[in-house]
């Protein structure tokens, strides 16, 4: 099972046994708990894996004004080589 790590303050309700691409109620995704606008534009953060598509998540590929940075393995691997050793971080997701 792939599992979406998400921004602090985001949330959204999915429901696995619906159809594909009708998995997550609109009406659920919320910032703060405010309930995103569908027809709004919105600004994401994303490592360039995902934002070209990958682990199917084909819709980043759909953005606009697309701004790419460094390559974001070699700067993870440039920190750990620069701050080791790196304490791993808590739980981010319950009931993992």
């Amino acid at each position: 099972m792939l599992i979406f790590g998400v921004s602090n303050g985001f949330a959204f309700s999915y429901n696995p046994d619906g159809a594909f691409g009708d998995r997550v109620d609109p009406a659920s995704i919320t910032l703060n708990g405010q309930i995103l606008d569908p027809t709004a534009s919105y600004r994401i953060v994303t490592n360039s894996f995902l934002a070209d598509g990958g682990d199917s998540f084909s819709v980043f590929t759909e953005g606009t004004n697309r701004s790419g940075g460094g390559d974001d393995l070699v700067a993870l691997i440039d920190y750990l080589g620069a701050n080791s050793p790196v304490a791993p971080p808590g739980d981010r997701i319950a009931g993992i």
